[in-house]
């Protein structure tokens, strides 16, 4: 049981750092003519 919460645990985070992945690239390219913001759905990497 508790290997299951700690996987889940690594899930969320790994989806959280691959998120501030892409914000940061949204912020780095704000100014970009063209450039479309993306975003992760946490929905759609359950």
């Amino acid at each position: 049981m508790e290997l299951n919460v700690l996987s889940q645990h690594e899930d969320a985070l790994k989806f959280r750092a691959l998120r501030n992945q892409v914000l940061s690239s949204n912020i780095a390219n704000a100014d970009t003519p063209g450039y479309k913001a993306r975003d992760l759905d946490f929905s759609q990497a359950l």
